[in-house]
């Protein structure tokens, strides 16, 4: 009996699945293991002149650190970072910078002067990944750092909670 049920459930899944027109390879996301996920989020070039735009538009930054070919990193794109970014309502309120760690490439620093990434990342104390991370337009850490993913269940609510309390915290200091 339990066997014919499991078809039934089959064959109606199945048939639904069929029903559903097939998603073009634009409206596709990208694999959980592609580095494409990495590609959607902008990364972190001139925070100096990123932190002025923050300061006069009354902004957090929300720094994403990272490593290449980090799974757990890619799982906290895809599941709370990326969503975030296309989410209209949080474009507004937040700037979003990527920082891989071991990509050996330089950016320049709050402090105008340019830095290795993983020397920026030793700075912040964000060398375990991934580590999302809320900043003032100086650079100055607003709460704590998520650093790893402790929690598949909750982390994209803790990212969320992250910045939701970063925007307020600027909105109570004006």
């Amino acid at each position: 009996m339990k066997s014919i049920i499991a078809l039934g459930f089959l064959l109606l899944w199945s048939s639904q699945a069929l029903a559903q027109p097939a998603p073009t390879s634009a409206a596709r996301e990208p694999e959980p293991s592609s580095r494409d996920w990495e590609r959607i989020l902008p990364v972190a070039a001139d925070l100096k002149a990123d932190g002025e735009k923050a300061r006069a538009d009354g902004k957090p930054i929300l720094l994403f650190f990272n490593l290449s070919g980090c799974h757990f990193c890619q799982f906290s794109l895809r599941a709370a970072v990326v969503p975030m970014y296309r989410d209209p309502a949080f474009r507004e309120a937040v700037i979003f910078r990527q920082i891989t760690i071991d990509d050996g490439k330089t950016l320049i620093g709050f402090d105008g002067k340019r830095v290795s990434t993983h020397d920026f990342a030793s700075q912040y104390k964000a060398m375990f990944t991934p580590t999302v991370m809320m900043v003032d337009g100086a650079g100055k850490q607003l709460g704590d750092s998520i650093v790893g993913v402790a929690s598949i269940d909750f982390y994209s609510g803790y990212v969320e909670t992250l910045a939701k309390a970063a925007i307020d915290s600027l909105k109570i200091s004006k």
